[in-house]
């Protein structure tokens, strides 16, 4: 009798006795050998495939390859698609694969599926080698389940995960698999691992859906398929894993609203579901996750108001909610405003509108909220739709380190309760609509590192005492409304490296206090009305690579010796400034160099070759004469060139053209040059404006710049 007619109940005790993998090949071929080999028992069969192996970093080390298979999947189709899809992973270069012909399956003893608590246990001695290191690739077979005795399982590469993880006395023997290429769905019987209490899927290909077993897993503690590209909805399910310490969902495809599965997650420490598209309001339940320290909703589509309930939690550190559409509450009062118990209130966004600060005002100063409020440290609120006041229901939350709600439309004066933040050291409220002055209070935040209130319409004076913010590294008010002079104060901001008051309304002269910081980098007092004439001891500034003091009123010369050689810009344009150009020659670093639209007389300085990253340079509207010298025919990496509305003669420098290759803006207009128009100019390819016109120059235009 053949073999093929064979009953399959004898097929099966004949495959029983034989290698089912290596018949796995001609499961195609024949009808009965392929419905043997996808049913029980075999369908419980896992091997391992050594596909190839790629180089480390660590000592050009070689690491193995392998992925999962099963007499179902076995075949050169299957094992073709997991070398492509992880020679992409791998970038091509660094992955060697084996030929197909020479690929041999490893089973896995089934009895050791059954009995292993770690994955690595149950390897064959092939694969497991003396360093236990290797990569895991293609998909996850749903044979994955037989694990039953399984309590940790990884194949992320989160090493945030893994520190928490450790930290939680969680042990894991299997935490070198290092299966980032792992691809595919997730199957649903790993919900079927119902000892498992640590599953870490991060830093994969993963894709799909989270299947809805993994409500199951009643024991996890950490969960972790953050940064794969899972899709669909968080299923409700996980509601039932009341034992979470850590449930990262981050960095995925996500999508729907979450749903309010969080009352019963007592033990939750860590909650990240940022960037992902989830929508809707954020769950109330959240709020009862007392043991919470950390909660991460960014870059979603959240709307409606923040649980207050969130902000109460004892424990909580770190908030993040920006990038989303979150909206202010309407509320209302239950009781008077000026009641001194306040009950029955529904927790609410902290804060938004005036009626909502009040009643979180008194019910803090009634309730002794401050005591609850908190070990939140950080809070990131920016780039919403918030509107309303300042939050005052944020200046009892005395342990905030990091306070970030720029990007928003808060409107109103700036509390003076904002001074009772002590320990504050990053402080961002720029991109608003504040308006009034800035209060004194905020001198005594003296551990701010970080302090931005630019875009706003703050009027009055900067505050006097303003050097008390001794830690100050970044002091940016630019762009609003304020006045008066730059207090003498700011002598004492002795670690200030970026200083912007630009787009205000200062006066005076600029005090001599500013050049005593010799550790800014970035100074930038424009469009003021500053008057006087440039300050000497600006050369003392010797780490500055950006000054710019355009858009005042300064008069005077520029000083020999002005600047610092490492200067990479150099802004005085539109003010007063007169008598010969600077040797910028001196400062070989300078990229941009902008001195246009000032009284500047006299010729370009002559030295001035070894301008190697100059970009951009504009001389235009100033009282400059003269031929150009040849020097500037070497400014190779010029991009942009004004030299309008001056008094240069003489003719177009052959070489200046041909090689300044990036050219991209060449404005020569309203001067007295003469000459014929060169040819070289249609050769300037990457030149996208030109003028010559108000001169007298000879000859037609390249057809491309005619109008």
């Amino acid at each position: 009798m053949h073999l093929l007619d064979l009953p399959i109940e004898v097929l099966e005790q004949i495959f029983l006795q034989l290698d089912p993998f290596k018949i796995a090949k001609y499961r195609r071929v024949c009808r009965s050998f392929n419905t043997v080999l996808t049913g029980s028992p075999f369908s419980n069969l896992t091997g391992l495939v050594h596909i190839g192996h790629f180089r480390g970093s660590a000592a050009n080390r070689r690491e193995d390859i392998f992925c999962f298979v099963t007499p179902a999947s076995f075949g050169e189709d299957f094992l073709r698609r997991v070398q492509t899809e992880t020679a992409q992973a791998f970038e091509y270069e660094a992955f060697h694969q084996y030929s197909l012909k020479t690929l041999k399956v490893v089973p896995i003893n089934p009895t050791k599926l059954s009995n292993a608590t770690s994955l690595l246990d149950c390897f064959p001695s092939e694969v497991d080698g003396p360093m236990k290191t290797f990569h895991l690739t293609g998909p996850l077979p749903n044979t994955v389940d037989s694990l039953k005795q399984l309590t940790s399982l990884d194949f992320g590469g989160s090493s945030g995960a893994n520190m928490f993880r450790s930290s939680c006395g969680i042990q894991s023997a299997n935490a070198n698999l290092m299966g980032h290429t792992m691809t595919g769905p997730i199957p649903p019987e790993l919900g079927n691992l119902v000892n498992l209490k640590y599953l870490n899927l991060s830093h994969t290909l993963l894709d799909g859906a989270i299947p809805d077993s993994f409500g199951n897993l009643v024991n996890l503690e950490v969960l972790d398929i953050s940064c794969a590209r899972l899709t669909g909805s968080i299923p409700a399910s996980f509601g039932y894993l009341i034992n979470l310490m850590e449930l990262q969902l981050g960095l995925n495809n996500l999508s729907g609203k979450v749903p309010d599965i969080f009352g019963g997650m007592t033990k939750l420490q860590i909650l990240s579901l940022s960037r992902n598209y989830l929508e809707g309001p954020i769950p109330q339940s959240i709020g009862r996750c007392m043991q919470l320290t950390t909660l991460h909703c960014d870059q979603n589509r959240f709307s409606g108001a923040i649980p207050e309930s969130i902000f109460r939690l004892p424990l909580l550190q770190s908030a993040t909610f920006d990038r989303n559409s979150i909206e202010s509450p309407s509320a209302t009062p239950i009781v008077p405003l000026d009641s001194d118990r306040i009950t029955g209130i529904t927790s609410r966004l902290p804060s938004v509108s005036v009626v909502s600060q009040s009643l979180k005002r008194n019910q803090l100063e009634g309730a002794g909220m401050q005591d609850e409020a908190s070990l939140l440290m950080s809070l990131d609120l920016s780039r919403n739709q918030l509107s309303g006041r300042f939050p005052n229901y944020l200046t009892s939350l005395t342990n905030l380190e990091y306070l970030n709600l720029q990007g928003n439309n808060l409107q109103g004066p700036l509390p003076t309760e904002i001074g009772q933040l002590l320990k504050l050291e990053i402080l961002y409220l720029d991109r608003n609509e504040f308006c009034g002055v800035i209060p004194d209070s905020i001198t005594s935040l003296m551990n701010l590192t970080d302090l931005s209130l630019q875009n706003n319409k703050l009027i009055g004076q900067l505050p006097t005492e303003i050097g008390l913010l001794t830690f100050l590294m970044v002091l940016n008010l630019s762009q609003n409304q304020l006045r008066g002079e730059i207090p003498d104060s700011v002598r004492s901001l002795l670690h200030l490296r970026v200083l912007d008051l630009s787009h205000n309304q200062l006066i005076g002269e600029i005090p001599s206090a500013i050049f005593m910081l010799s550790n800014v980098t970035r100074l930038h007092l424009n469009n003021n009305s500053f008057v006087g004439s440039l300050h000497r001891d600006v050369r003392t500034l010797t780490r500055l690579n950006l000054l710019d003091l355009s858009h005042n009123q300064l008069t005077g010369t520029v000083p020999e010796s002005f600047l610092p050689r490492r200067l990479d810009v150099l802004k005085l344009n539109h003010n007063r400034l007169s008598g010969p150009l600077p040797k910028f020659s001196e400062w070989k670093y300078i990229q941009t160099l902008h001195l246009d639209h000032n009284q500047f007389s006299g010729q370009i300085p002559t030295h001035t070759a070894d301008l190697n990253y100059l970009k951009s340079l504009n001389l235009s509207h100033n009282q400059l004469s003269g031929s150009l010298p040849a020097s500037m025919s070497r400014y190779q990496s010029i991009e942009g060139l004004d030299l309008s509305n001056n008094s240069f003669s003489g003719t177009l420098p052959c070489e200046l053209l041909k090689n300044m290759k990036q050219i991209k803006k060449l404005d020569l207009s309203n001067n007295q040059f003469s000459g014929l128009v060169h040819d070289l100019l249609d050769t300037c390819s990457t030149l996208d404006l030109l003028d010559l016109s108000g001169n007298h120059f000879e000859g037609d235009l390249p057809e491309r710049f005619r109008t």
